[in-house]
């Protein structure tokens, strides 16, 4: 694709009609000004705070509705497997649509932030609507729980998007970025920890006991819902977009969009990296509640507890990590954590039942595995918009996280609706009302063997993609000093 075609720039002159560009530039010549390619510690807080509402909708829905549909709603495990599959799918193609659509954006507030002002509360809205239970018949509740899969889907692309499309907007640095990565992966953590807390304080310990499921999971909707909007209004009140390049005026297609990006070898190798580390991620949230309920057999006043373990290791050492990439480079710490993850994975296979101790080891050793993986290959992915603006002349932000989101929830859908259908065929029993179901030998080592084999197989194949990536932080500042002399120039 010439770069003469694609080349876009920011109009900076009196008679541009996107001013953005000029109150940009006059405000980073303010007296007192942090750096451009610098952040506040107050807009990093800000922008990881995003993040927090975006994954406590993410958290909820990824830990708990696929229990909730099977052992609440009382739905079969090859349909829940079903809605999964064709509502992430949408979802998937949803991404891509608002990814073009926000990097083709104009607004006083910006091309990333409008879509965070007005998605907030719909997203909460369609939240809540995934929790209640309006029918008995499976036919019904198959068709209703498609629809606000739908809806909840579409919204959060709606949000989500833009919201990791804004982070390679707010600086140009390579290690600022690991540091933004840092802070978005921190309150990431905290939105899952509240999620998965959350849910259980409230369906098990204000409403106790399974019989009241129908009850509990509506109200636990209506108040994560709220926290969902408030935090993504935060991030939006927050951040700032910084003066960047405008993008191509030739809008191409979805088609050519994606055959553009596909030729890109960086973006190939990261797009393998993400799809499973992130497919092994969702598989381990969708089993992580039947893993701790009917293997561990942890008690319902203790769930909350062991839900939330993994969860604040990953916050813990999150800093470390994020030291740890700045010295070996993102590349070799990723390797390194896999490797490491791979240990408390294959236990599961064996940890005993009701052994505390034990359960609360693996549990932490889970967690400093999860966080590592996630923090790197977020700081990893807006780096390609650099490769693909030097080799193209345009930043296409929307478009790289929209193309790569689609790629990855079409590969999740297919691999995590396999895997909930093989519950099924391990045995596993779904709920009949409030009726609580003893599951079999054979059902428990399925949900082992899910667990523990699959994620791992998916981290050890994501590892081979990064092997062969070359994007270190002496070529990102050789792209970043190519493309500024080239800037000057025009």
């Amino acid at each position: 694709m010439p770069k003469d075609s694609l080349q876009g720039e920011c109009n900076m002159g009196k008679n541009s009609p996107d001013r953005t560009c000029d109150i940009q530039k006059n405000s980073s010549n303010r007296k007192g000004t942090i750096p451009k390619n610098r952040l506040s510690k107050r807009e990093k807080l800000a922008y990881g705070v995003g993040d927090m509402g975006n994954n406590i909708a993410y958290g909820a829905v990824g830990f708990y509705f696929v229990f909730f549909l099977t052992d609440v709603a009382g739905v079969s495990p090859l349909w829940a497997g079903y809605i999964f599959m064709i509502v992430r799918i949408w979802n998937a193609f949803s991404d891509l649509i608002i990814g073009i659509i926000s990097d083709h954006a104009r607004t006083r507030f910006g091309r990333r932030r409008p879509f965070l002002l007005g998605g907030a509360i719909p997203l909460g809205f369609c939240f809540a609507l995934l929790w209640i239970v309006p029918f008995q018949t499976n036919t019904r509740l198959v068709i209703y729980y498609t629809i606000a899969g739908f809806l909840f889907n579409t919204l959060y692309s709606l949000v989500s998007i833009p919201y990791n499309a804004l982070l390679p907007e707010l600086s140009q640095d390579y290690d600022e970025r690991t540091s933004i990565s840092g802070y978005k992966m921190a309150f990431s953590f905290v939105g899952s920890l509240l999620s998965a807390m959350g849910v259980t304080l409230i369906v098990d310990t204000f409403y106790p006991g399974k019989s009241m499921y129908s009850e509990s999971f509506p109200v636990m909707g209506r108040i994560l819902a709220l926290f969902i909007a408030i935090c993504i209004l935060l991030a939006f009140a927050g951040t700032r977009e910084r003066a960047l390049l405008k993008p191509s005026e030739r809008q191409a297609s979805i088609r050519g969009n994606l055959t553009s990006l596909l030729r890109l070898k960086e973006f190939r190798l990261v797009l393998g990296v993400f799809i499973f580390n992130m497919v092994s991620f969702d598989i381990t949230m969708a089993l992580y509640i039947y893993f701790m309920k009917y293997v561990l057999k942890i008690s319902d006043s203790m769930s909350y507890i062991f839900m939330a373990i993994p969860l604040v290791a990953a916050v813990l050492v999150t800093p470390l990590w994020v030291t740890i990439s700045n010295r070996l480079g993102k590349q070799k710490t990723y390797i390194i954590s896999v490797l490491y993850y791979l240990i408390p994975l294959a236990s599961c296979m064996l940890i005993p039942a009701e052994n505390i101790p034990v359960t609360v080891a693996v549990t932490i050793l889970i967690g400093i595995g999860m966080s590592a993986s996630q923090v790197l290959i977020f700081s990893i992915l807006p780096d390609v918009v650099e490769v693909d603006e030097h080799k193209t002349g345009v930043r296409r932000e929307g478009i790289i996280y929209g193309s790569t989101m689609l790629l990855y929830k079409i590969s999740s859908a297919v691999i995590v609706a396999f895997v909930t259908a093989a519950l099924g065929w391990f045995g596993y029993a779904e709920s009949s009302g409030n009726i609580v179901v003893q599951q079999s030998t054979a059902a428990i080592f399925g949900i082992r063997f899910l667990m523990s084999f699959i994620p791992a197989l998916c981290l050890i194949v994501s590892v081979l993609f990064i092997r062969k990536l070359s994007l270190g932080k002496d070529r990102f500042n050789d792209m970043k000093k190519t493309m500024n002399v080239d800037q000057k120039n025009e």
